[in-house]
C-alpha cells in the first residue's frame, strides 16, 4: 500500500491560522454616535454636576480620543445645548385647549418641573444657555399659546411667560436632593429643627417661635403648587380690566 502523502502544510502550523479568536472590542475602532455622546454627557451632569463635564473627561468615559467627539459636536457649548434639548424633549407639550388658559399654563409648568427634577443639574445649566433647540422652542410655543388666550398685550404675554418659566426653573434649582430638602424630608431631623425653633427666645423671635415649624415642612409639591397658583391667579387678575375694556369697545 502506498504511503499516504503528508499534507503540504503541517496541521499544527495551519490550525492557529483558522482558530485565532475574533478581535476583541479593544482591537476594533469604536463606532460613536451623537446620541451616545449626548447621553453620556447627561449622565456626567446627573452624577457629578455641570462643572465635571469636559470634552476630555467625556472622551475617556466613552473610550475614545477627544478628537472623536468633535466629529459629532462643535464644542462644549453645543454639547450643552444638545443635552438641554434632549431633556426638554421629555416635556409633554400637548395640552387640552378646551381648558382655561390658567390650567394649561399650570399643567405645562408641573410637567417641566418634573422633568427638570428627574435630571439633576439640568435646571442650573438651563439658566446659562438660551434654549433654541426644536424641543426647547416647542415648549416655549406651548406656554406662549396658552398665555396668548388670556388676552394680555404682546409685551405682557412675554413677561408672563418669563415669570412662569423662571419660577418653575428656580424651584427646580432647589433640587429634592439638596441639603435643605433632605433636612425636612427626614422626620427625626425635621423634629429636631422644630424643637430648636420653639426653643428660641420668644422676646427676640416671637413670630419665628410661633410659625417656624409651619415653614420647614416636607411639603415640596404643595409649595410649588401654591406658588404657581398665586402667580397665575395674579396674571389672571391683571388682565381682567383689559378684557372688560376690550369687550366694552366691541359693544360700543
Amino acid at each position: 500500500m502506498a504511503q499516504r502523502q503528508q499534507p503540504a502544510v503541517d496541521d499544527a502550523l495551519a490550525r492557529p491560522l483558522w482558530f485565532i479568536p475574533p478581535a476583541g472590542d479593544e482591537n476594533r475602532r469604536r463606532s460613536l454616535t451623537r446620541k451616545q455622546v449626548v447621553a453620556e454627557a447627561l449622565a456626567v451632569i446627573g452624577a457629578d454636576g455641570v462643572d465635571a463635564l469636559s470634552m476630555r473627561a467625556l472622551a475617556t468615559r466613552l473610550g475614545v480620543v477627544p478628537g472623536a467627539l468633535y466629529r459629532h459636536v462643535r464644542n462644549k457649548e453645543q454639547l450643552h445645548d444638545l443635552v438641554l434639548d434632549g431633556v426638554l424633549a421629555e416635556v409633554d407639550c400637548q395640552v387640552d385647549h378646551r381648558r382655561a388658559w390658567t390650567e394649561q399654563v399650570k399643567v405645562l409648568a408641573h410637567r417641566l418641573r418634573t422633568v427638570l427634577e428627574n435630571h439633576p443639574g439640568i435646571a442650573g445649566l438651563l439658566k446659562t444657555r438660551d434654549p433654541l433647540g426644536p424641543h426647547s422652542l416647542a415648549l416655549a410655543e406651548a406656554f406662549l399659546a396658552a398665555l396668548h388666550t388670556a388676552g394680555l398685550p404682546e409685551r405682557d404675554t412675554g413677561l408672563a411667560f418669563a415669570l412662569v418659566y423662571d419660577y418653575t426653573l428656580g424651584f427646580a434649582l432647589s433640587s429634592p436632593t439638596s441639603v435643605n430638602e433632605q433636612r425636612v424630608q427626614d422626620t427625626v431631623t425635621r423634629n429636631k429643627l422644630h424643637a430648636f425653633l420653639r426653643s428660641l427666645p420668644p422676646d427676640r423671635f416671637p413670630t419665628l417661635v410661633a410659625f417656624g415649624e409651619h415653614v420647614w415642612l416636607n411639603n415640596r409639591d404643595e409649595r410649588f403648587s401654591a406658588g404657581l397658583d398665586t402667580l397665575v391667579a395674579g396674571l389672571d387678575t391683571a388682565q381682567r380690566p383689559r378684557r372688560r375694556r376690550s369687550e366694552s369697545a366691541r359693544q360700543s
